[in-house]
C-alpha cells in the first residue's frame, strides 16, 4: 500500500491511497475537496491504464467532472500508484520525506 498527501494551492487537502489488486491499483482519496469528491473518491485503475500515457481510467473522470487545469490531484493520484506498483521508488520518497512546490513571483 501507498499513500500520499498534498496541501494545494487552493486550500485542499487530498490524500491518495494505492493498493495493488492484481491487474487493478485500488485508489482512495480523501479530501476536502467537493469536485473532487464529485470526480470520485474510489476507484480501481488498470494495469494498462498505469503503463500508458493515455490513462483512459482518468480521461473519463476528467470528461464526468471537470476539474481546474491547474488541480494536482489528477497527477498525485497517478504519483501514489506508481509508488505502488513499484514504477517510483518508495524508499526514495520516504527519503525526500515533504516535498512542496515553491511558487515564486
Amino acid at each position: 500500500m501507498a499513500t500520499l498527501k498534498m496541501a494545494t494551492i487552493c486550500g485542499h487537502t487530498n490524500t491518495v491511497t494505492a493498493e495493488a489488486k492484481g491487474m487493478e491499483t485500488h485508489v482512495v482519496i480523501e479530501t476536502t475537496c467537493p469536485k473532487i469528491k464529485k470526480w470520485g473518491t474510489d476507484f480501481s485503475i488498470p494495469m494498462e491504464d498505469i503503463m500508458d500515457i493515455q490513462n483512459k481510467t482518468l480521461d473519463e473522470k476528467r470528461k464526468a467532472c471537470t476539474l481546474t487545469p491547474t488541480c494536482f490531484v489528477p497527477t498525485l493520484v497517478m504519483n501514489t500508484v506508481w509508488m505502488e506498483n513499484g514504477m517510483i521508488s518508495k524508499s526514495l520518497v520516504k527519503k525526500m520525506g515533504h516535498m512542496d512546490i515553491e511558487y515564486i513571483e
